[in-house]
């Protein structure tokens, strides 16, 4: 029997990060891992495209960087959230506990200590990107 599919989310940080500290390459390899799909919602997209625009990024960020990194975030299975809840210290990371409700994820992957300190959320690990590239290296096994 065939293990079914990863459902996983990355937060905006791990996005931004990345396309900052010129790891996106390794990012993608993550997003096409052929037992992993990717969700995002319209609130994530809208977030990391206003942090990526901001005047203080757009000298660590090239304007290939940014398309390249929105193109990988399209190719992404979008969602609508249907849960709305209320659980995290920053109330500003509640539509990521919301969106992993609704996709049921597996992981959501973050550098936020606020949601980290969670450590899972209903069927969902909350785990870094370190610990996430573990699990896709057992994932290959």
């Amino acid at each position: 029997m065939q293990n079914p599919l990863k459902r996983v989310i990355f937060d905006s940080n791990i996005w931004v990060s990345f396309a900052i500290g010129k790891r996106l390459n390794e990012l993608k390899i993550a997003l096409l891992h052929p037992k992993i799909e990717v969700f995002v919602c319209r609130r994530l997209l809208w977030e990391v495209k206003v942090v990526i625009q901001k005047p203080k990024l757009l000298k660590y960020i090239s304007q290939d960087r940014r398309k390249m990194l929105l193109e990988l975030m399209q190719a992404c299975h979008c969602v609508d959230i249907i849960e709305k809840i209320s659980m995290s210290r920053d109330p500003n990371d509640d539509y990521l506990l919301d969106l992993a409700v609704t996709v049921d994820a597996d992981f959501l992957v973050t550098g936020d200590q606020d949601l980290l300190i969670l450590r899972n959320h209903q069927n969902s690990n909350i785990i870094s990107f370190t610990s996430f590239m573990a699990v896709l290296d057992s994932l290959d096994l």
